[in-house]
C-alpha cells in the first residue's frame, strides 16, 4: 500500500494490538522483543513512518542500522511505500561508520586510508607458509577478538574462558594477531572492524564533530539487536546523547552469532545496558502452523508462540541410512512438488555447507533445480561486472548513478535484469546513507556482504545460519544427529544453548510443512559409523506422530512386531462371524500393509494406524481421501501420504 505521509491513522490499520502498542508508544529507549514470524520489519517500518507522520521525529534525521545491505534496502523500500520519500538513511554498522569517518576526514582535509576488503586474503599474503585452513582459523579468531574488544595480549585468556579451541592453539592466534595489526599499520590500511573502532574513537575525542553527527541522526533504529557485539554496542552508545531517540528490535531466541562475537546479553539485559528502556513484546506468529510452533517451543523448552494460521500436519521425522539420504530427500522434495507450483516453495536446511553438496547433486540428478544461498555473489555476476567495467573506483557513486544509462537487452523478468536492478537499488541505498561515497567505497562494502541475488525458480539449499530471516511453505531439515545438531565442537553450555536456538531458527522457517531426517549410519572411509540422533529430535515427535527417535536393533524390532503378526495369524485361523469373507480379506490386507509400513519406519504398527481405525475402515469402506480423514486416519498429512494405498486396499479385489 502507498500512503500519504500525513495519514497516521492509515498506518495503524491492520495492526494487531501488540503491534499497535509497539508502533505508537512514545517510550525511548524502546526495545521491541519480536518472536519469529511476528512482523518485526513491518512494526519497525510502521513505527518510523507513524512517528514521522505525527511529527514525533524528522525522517531526515533518522538512521536505521541493519546487518546487511539487503535488509537496509528492504527497510527503505517499505518506508517509501508507507509515504516517506528517500529521506531515510539506512545501512550496516560498517557502512554507517564509514560514512561518519568520511565526513570527519573531509572536514579535516585528511586523505582516507585504504580499506582492506578481505582480512582472510590479507592474512594469506602476510603468512605465505600457512595453509588455507589455518588462515581461515586465524580470520575467524581475529574477527571474534575484534568484536569483543580484545587485544592480542588479552585474547588467549578470554578465548580460554569462552571455550574456544583453535587448531593451532590460542598463543599461535595471539602471535599472528599481533603480526596482522602491525602489517596493517605499516601499509596504512583499515579493515572493517577498524572502521567501527576508529569511528567510536573519533566520536569520543572530537566532541564538536560528535555533536554535529548526533544532531544529524537524532533518531536511531537498530534491527536484529540480538546480533550486536560489544564493539558495535560501544559505537551505538557513542552515537547517542540526551536528545536522541532509540528503538531496537530483536529476539533473544534467534541469537545465533555468539561464535562470531555477538552477545545476546545486550538484548536479554537491555534495561541494564540502556537504563530506562521500555520493553514491549511481539509474540503472535503469522508464519507457521501451531504444530510447527509447538515443536519449535519444545526445542527451547518453553511455551510456543501463539499462531494465526490454522492447524496443520505435525512435523515428520524420517530415519535413513547415510547412503540413502540424498536420494530419499530428493524423492521427498519431488513428492511434495505440486503440479504448476514453483520449486521455490521448498527449502533444504543443514547445519553445514558440506552437507548440502551431496543433496544438491542428488536433486540435480533427479531434474530438480537448486540454488545455494551465498553463491553467485552480486558483485561477481557477469551482467553486473559488464555494467561497472567502465566505472572509475574514485568517482562519486552519486555521479555515476546520475549519468548511468542502462540499456537492457533482456526482459524485466529475466535473471540478468533482476541482478542489475538489485545492484542499482543497493547503490542508491548506499548513496542515501553516504552521499559522498565513491564507487570503490560501495563495491568494497558490497563484496564484504557477498549477498546472493540469484533469480529463477529453484529449491533453496541453505545452512541454518543463512536461512535466518527467510521462510518457505515446506522445509526439510537434514542431518538431525549428534555431531551436526549440536555441532561437534559445541562443548560449553553457552555454545550448546546457541545450537538449540539455531535449531529453533531453522524450524521456524517453515510455514506449513516441516520434515526432519537423520541417519543411523554414515560412511567414514570404507566403513559405516553408527550415529546417534540429535538430543533435540524428541521435540518434533508427538504422541500421534508416525515415527520415533529410538533406534532399536533388528531383534528388538522383530520382537515389537511379533504381537501384530500373531494377531494376524489368529484372525486367519478364526474369522469373526460379524465379518464377511470379503471384509476379512480387506482387514488382512490392511494389517499386512500396516506391518510393512511399520517395518520401513521402525515403529510399532499401531503408531501407523490404530486397531479401531482398521475396524472403521473395514466397516465404512471410505472411497475418497476426504472420507479417510473423517474415519480418523490421523489428520490430512497421513491421509495424503497413504490415502491412495489404503483406497486401493479397500476397493481393489486383486491380491497384493
Amino acid at each position: 500500500m502507498n500512503l500519504r505521509p500525513d495519514d497516521p491513522d492509515g498506518l495503524l490499520a491492520g495492526l494487531t494490538p501488540e503491534q499497535h502498542d509497539a508502533v505508537t508508544t512514545k517510550a525511548s529507549p524502546l526495545c521491541i522483543v519480536a518472536g519469529a514470524g511476528s512482523g518485526k520489519t513491518r512494526v519497525l517500518t510502521h513505527r518510523i513512518a507513524w512517528q514521522a507522520a505525527t511529527g514525533m521525529i524528522d525522517p531526515r534525521r533518522v538512521l536505521a542500522v541493519t546487518f546487511t545491505r539487503k535488509a537496509a534496502h528492504e527497510l527503505r523500500r517499505r518506508t517509501r511505500r508507507l509515504g516517506i520519500r528517500d529521506d531515510i538513511a539506512a545501512g550496516t554498522f560498517h557502512s554507517a561508520a564509514l560514512a561518519v569517518l568520511r565526513r570527519h576526514w573531509d572536514a579535516n582535509a585528511r586523505k582516507a586510508p585504504e580499506l582492506l576488503t578481505s582480512r582472510r586474503a590479507f592474512l594469506a599474503v602476510i603468512n605465505p607458509r600457512l595453509d588455507r585452513s589455518t588462515v581461515a582459523d586465524l580470520d575467524t579468531e581475529i574477527g571474534w577478538a575484534r568484536a569483543r574488544l580484545l587485544t592480542p595480549q588479552r585474547y588467549p585468556q578470554s578465548a580460554a574462558e569462552a571455550g574456544r579451541r583453535p587448531a593451532r592453539g590460542r598463543d599461535f592466534i595471539a602471535e599472528h594477531y599481533t603480526t596482522y595489526e602491525a602489517a596493517k599499520r605499516k601499509r596504512r590500511m583499515l579493515d572493517f572492524d577498524d572502521l567501527l573502532a576508529l569511528c567510536h574513537t573519533t566520536m569520543q575525542r572530537d566532541e564538536k564533530f560528535a555533536a554535529a553527527q548526533r544532531w544529524r541522526h537524532r533518531h536511531l533504529f537498530v534491527d536484529e539487536f540480538q546480533d550486536v557485539n560489544p564493539l558495535q554496542f560501544a559505537l551505538l552508545e557513542s552515537w547517542l546523547d540526551d536528545s536522541s531517540t532509540l528503538t531496537v528490535v530483536g529476539d533473544p531466541d534467534q541469537a545465533i552469532y555468539g561464535w562470531n562475537g555477538a552477545d545476546p546479553e545486550f538484548i536479554r539485559e537491555v534495561d541494564r545496558h540502556l537504563p530506562g528502556t521500555t520493553i514491549v513484546h511481539l509474540r503472535t506468529n503469522f508464519r507457521s502452523t501451531p504444530e510447527i510452533l509447538g515443536a519449535a517451543g519444545r526445542v527451547l523448552d518453553r511455551d510456543p508462540q501463539p499462531a494465526v494460521k490454522p492447524s496443520g500436519d505435525q512435523p515428520s521425522v524420517s530415519v535413513l541410512e547415510g547412503t540413502e539420504e540424498a536420494a530419499s530427500v530428493a524423492r521427498a522434495v519431488r513428492g511434495r512438488h505440486r503440479p504448476g507450483a514453483p520449486w521455490n516453495r521448498q527449502a533444504i536446511l543443514a547445519r553445514t555447507n558440506a552437507q548440502l553438496l551431496t543433496i544438491g547433486r542428488a536433486l540435480e540428478k533427479a531434474g530438480i533445480p537448486t540454488r545455494t544461498r551465498g553463491d553467485a555473489a552480486l558483485s561477481r555476476r557477469p551482467e553486473v561486472t559488464d555494467l561497472i567495467e567502465g566505472w572509475n573506483p574514485k568517482t562519486p557513486l552519486a555521479a555515476v548513478l546520475a549519468d548511468e544509462k542502462v540499456e537492457l537487452s533482456f526482459g524485466d523478468d529475466t535473471e540478468p535484469g533482476a541482478m542489475i536492478e538489485a545492484f542499482l537499488d543497493l547503490a542508491r541505498t548506499h548513496v542515501a546513507l553516504d552521499p559522498t561515497a565513491s564507487v570503490g567505497d560501495f563495491m568494497a562494502g558490497l563484496r564484504r556482504d557477498d549477498q546472493s541475488y540469484r533469480a529463477g525458480d529453484a529449491v533453496e539449499l541453505a545452512t541454518f545460519h543463512s536461512a535466518k530471516g527467510l521462510e518457505w511453505p515446506v522445509v526439510h531439515i537434514i542431518g538431525m544427529e549428534q555431531g551436526y545438531v549440536p555441532i561437534a565442537f559445541a562443548r560449553s553450555r553457552r555454545a550448546l544453548e546457541e545450537e538449540r536456538r539455531l535449531l529453533h531458527v531453522a524450524a521456524t522457517r517453515a510455514e506449513s510443512e516441516l520434515h526432519l531426517y537423520w541417519c543411523r549410519r554414515r560412511a567414514k572411509g570404507d566403513s559405516l559409523v553408527e550415529r546417534e540422533p540429535s538430543p533435540w529430535l524428541d521435540a518434533f515427535i508427538t504422541d500421534t506422530d508416525d515415527t520415533t527417535v529410538s533406534m532399536p536393533d533388528i531383534e528388538t524390532i522383530r520382537a515389537t512386531l511379533a504381537p501384530e503378526v500373531e494377531a494376524a495369524d489368529r484372525v486367519l485361523r478364526a474369522v469373526p462371524e460379524a465379518l464377511s469373507v470379503t471384509d476379512e480379506t480387506i482387514r488382512l490386507r490392511l494389517l499386512d500393509w500396516r506391518c510393512r509400513v511399520a517395518r520401513a519406519s521402525l515403529v510399532d504398527p499401531t503408531a501407523i494406524v490404530a486397531d479401531d481405525v482398521i475396524d472403521l475402515l473395514v466397516s465404512r469402506r471410505p472411497s475418497s481421501v476426504a472420507e479417510l480423514r473423517e474415519v480418523g486416519l490421523l489428520g490430512p498429512g497421513r491421509a495424503r501420504r497413504w490415502g491412495a494405498d489404503v483406497l486401493d486396499l479397500l476397493h481393489d479385489p486383486t491380491e497384493r
